[in-house]
């Protein structure tokens, strides 16, 4: 069998003009973000980030890979003209079955289900027996090879968890099973989670993965990264932030196992 090509994005932090809304505008749960956008600099940060975004999307049709991966931070701040904005620029894409996301920390901030209202239709499980309420983890089996698997790693207990991520013993549990079901024996599984190893809970995912057929795609560190599989220890794939400057760019990631794989890292309009 032929490689199976990937490319990886994440944290593309899509946002709207928000210095013309004023701080009452995204209410009481959206002071933390408000505060990351004009406190620490992110609304001029990412002021570019849509036709960064752009850019990347003419560079995945170019490098044709069988699936993207899209590890959260989709927006600057989970509103829904925000998500509704990026759901348009991934159209093709999610229409064509060949992107899966998750969400992350910035597109809960608003609202704590706008992500799965704008994206339902596409984070279907095909094990639904292991999904819970709120549909995760979720599975997609590609071709006879391939599984993905989906986490929320936004699960948090107190607003400052935001900042590390949490995916909760239950998801922990759910995830272990479905890596034992017999559907994916033989299969490469890439597990997406925001936060990933960089979680409150991360050392607990991490053992959950121990000595099995995975590779990991994180995101929210904007510094983009590969820890090369060790050990019992699969591949861990920072997506750092695609559109951040100075930092912009994607993995294109060509895989024949859990083991064994190419990654290159890419900036904007690079060939």
């Amino acid at each position: 069998m032929p490689p199976v090509r990937f490319i990886h994005v994440s944290d593309i932090h899509h946002q709207l003009d928000w210095k013309k809304r004023t701080w009452s505008s995204s209410g009481l749960q959206g002071a933390l973000g408000r505060i990351e956008l004009h406190g620490f600099g992110r609304l001029k940060r990412f002021s570019e980030a849509a036709t960064q975004w752009a850019r990347i999307l003419e560079d995945i049709e170019l490098h044709a890979p069988d699936h993207v991966l899209l590890t959260g931070d989709l927006t600057a701040m989970g509103h829904p003209e925000e998500l509704e904005a990026m759901h348009a620029t991934l159209r093709p894409l999610l229409e064509a079955r060949r992107l899966t996301l998750v969400p992350g920390n910035h597109d809960r901030y608003l609202d704590a289900r706008a992500f799965e209202r704008v994206f339902s239709a596409h984070l279907a499980s095909d094990l639904p027996e292991y999904a819970d309420a709120h549909g995760y983890p979720f599975v997609k089996l590609l071709g006879d090879d391939v599984a993905l698997v989906g986490l929320d790693s936004t699960r948090v207990a107190g607003v400052m968890q935001y900042f590390v991520g949490r995916l909760g013993a239950d998801q922990l549990a759910s995830l272990a099973r479905v890596l034992d079901d017999p559907r994916l024996s033989g299969r490469t599984v890439h597990v997406l989670s925001h936060h990933g190893p960089l979680a409150k809970d991360g050392p607990a995912l991490l053992k959950v993965l121990h000595g099995r057929s995975v590779v990991l795609h994180h995101g929210h560190s904007h510094i983009r990264s590969w820890r090369p599989a060790e050990n019992e220890r699969p591949h861990l794939f920072g997506g750092g932030s695609s559109t951040e400057p100075g930092r912009e760019g994607f993995w294109l990631v060509d895989v024949e196992n859990h083991r064994t794989l190419e990654a290159t890292r890419l900036v904007p309009g690079q060939r």
